[in-house]
Order: structure tokens, then sequence, then C-alpha cells
């Protein structure tokens, strides 16, 4: 029992990360129809903008960060005008596949920037040590600070989307946009803060990824497991992504801790795909998705 509570509770505290970056591939889907492909590139490179900030040019943390929010807007607003406006009215395979051209740029950038080894943060900003309930469970103080701060980005985001103005111009948008331009919603403006809160969300899940695994393009392979944290959850659902992550880190750790023995390891690695391979044929509308029926 305490091994089974111990896998389930270091499955949250990863799977909350991984629900993060999968709402900011919701948001863009939602609001333009793109599966943004690029969205892996774009968590490796918010952490090593952090990197430069806190190590680099050793700015205080809250500088830092406002100066990543203002790369964030100044991103998401480059990649709106420049790569997908033009592509408005094109065929939407043409929008995704700008997406993976501009993964490969973004991931260009980042190793012409910043070649040879991983890096880490310093100083350090989050604690560090463990905390024990007892003989139950043994949590990460870093984790579990991770956790509570999507758990805090969540928050934000739910009540951006439900109680603010541009909150809910987005969810007219995600909805219709013809409907919402009809309203005298300026759509172009909308989807351009839709792509900044996907680069915030990435940002910070990859500035909380590499503070466990270091700054380093090995945090793309963490965030890619976003992507069936999507599909699980829901293309079109934001708290489906959320849930979605959360049961992703929990299945993955399971299924890891009680048949890597058996399989000779490297389970936790290969779990995403098989529960998206399983979810894409049994359900592939997700837990949360909108079902569409199509009639001739």
């Amino acid at each position: 029992m305490e091994f089974l509570t111990q896998l389930i509770v270091a499955g949250l505290m990863s799977g909350a990360v991984y629900g993060l970056m999968a709402v900011g591939i919701i948001l863009v889907y939602k609001s333009s129809g793109i599966f943004n492909f690029a969205h892996t590139a774009i968590v490796v490179m918010g952490a090593f903008v952090f990197w430069a900030l806190i190590t680099q040019l050793h700015l205080p943390f809250w500088l830092a960060v406002v100066l990543l929010l203002i790369w964030s807007l100044i991103l998401g607003f480059l990649i709106q005008r420049l790569a997908l406006r033009p592509l408005i009215g094109q065929p939407i395979l043409a929008a995704i596949m700008a997406t993976l051209a501009l993964a490969e740029i973004l991931n260009g950038i980042v190793t012409l920037i910043w070649p040879g080894l991983g890096r880490v943060y310093q100083p350090a900003f989050m604690p560090t040590g463990v905390i024990r309930a007892g003989n139950l469970v043994t949590i990460s103080i870093n984790q579990l600070a991770s956790f509570v701060v999507c758990l805090v980005a969540f928050g934000i985001f739910t009540y951006f989307f439900q109680r603010t103005r541009i909150g809910l111009a987005m969810r007219a948008t995600a909805e219709d946009q013809q409907l919402a331009r009809s309203f005298g919603i300026k759509v172009e403006r909308v989807l351009a803060i839709s792509w900044v809160i996907a680069i915030i969300t990435a940002a910070i899940g990859g500035i909380l990824t590499a503070c466990l695994y270091g700054v380093n393009p090995i945090v793309s392979e963490v965030a890619i497991y976003a992507f069936p944290a999507v599909i699980f959850g829901g293309l079109e659902s934001i708290t489906g992504g959320v849930i979605g992550g959360l049961a992703l880190g929990v299945l993955q750790n399971i299924g890891a801790g009680y048949l890597d023995p058996f399989v000779g390891g490297g389970l936790k690695e290969l779990a995403p795909y098989i529960i998206l391979l399983l979810v894409l044929i049994f359900k592939p509308y997700g837990l949360f998705g909108y079902e569409r029926i199509e009639r001739i």
C-alpha cells in the first residue's frame, strides 16, 4: 500500500506539469484550430531564456519573471503576426506544418545560442529536501513546490477565462470566429493573446522541469508528454487537459513501478504513447472532448 501511495503522489506531482503544458496546446487549438507542434521547442527555449536571465545576467528573480513575461509577449506576437497570420484562409495543414518548421527554428536558435552540456539554475530558486508523511509517502520539496505553482497557475487561468473580458472574448472566439467578429471582437488580437498565454504556460512548465532535470534539450522529452495528456483529456477542454495530465502522470508511474522489473525498465518513457494509442483507438475525442458527428 505504501508503494502504491508513493507512486500515485509522485505521479500527481509530475502530472501537474504535464497538465500545465497541455493547457497551452489546448488554448491555441481552441482559438485557431491549429495543433501546435512547436510547443516542446517553446518549453525548452523558455527554460534557457530564464536560465540566461537568472544565471548569466544575475538578475533578481522578480525581474527575471517580468522579463520572461515580456519575452512571451514578443514571441507570441511575432509567431501570430509573421508565421500564422499570412496563412489565414489557407488549408489547416499549412498552419500545422508551419508549427513544425517553427519548432525546428526555435530548437536551432537554442542550440546556436546555448551549445554544449546542460546547465543548472544558479542561484537555485526552488527549495530542496524532502517531506515524509510517516512511512507512507516521501515527497521532494522541489516537486511539491512545482505542484503548488501549477495549481496557482490553473486557478489564475480559470479566473481569467471565466471572469475577465479578454477571457470571455477568447472563449467566444474559440466557439465561432465569424460570430465573434460580428460582435466586434478583434479575432486577430485574441489569437495573438492565445499564443502569448500558451507560451507563458510552456515557459513555466519548462522552468519547473529544468529544476528537476537540468536546463538542457532533454526537457523537450518531458514536454512531449503534454501531447498524450491533451489527447487523453480532449482537445477542446482545458479542464480535460489538466485532468489528462494528472491521470497520465499517475498511470505512467504506476505502470513503471509495477511492470519495469518484468520488462527490464523503460516503461515510464513508453507508457504515455501506449495510453495515447489506446485513447485514439477507443475514445478518439478524449475524456472531455466534443464528439462531432458529420452527416452527408
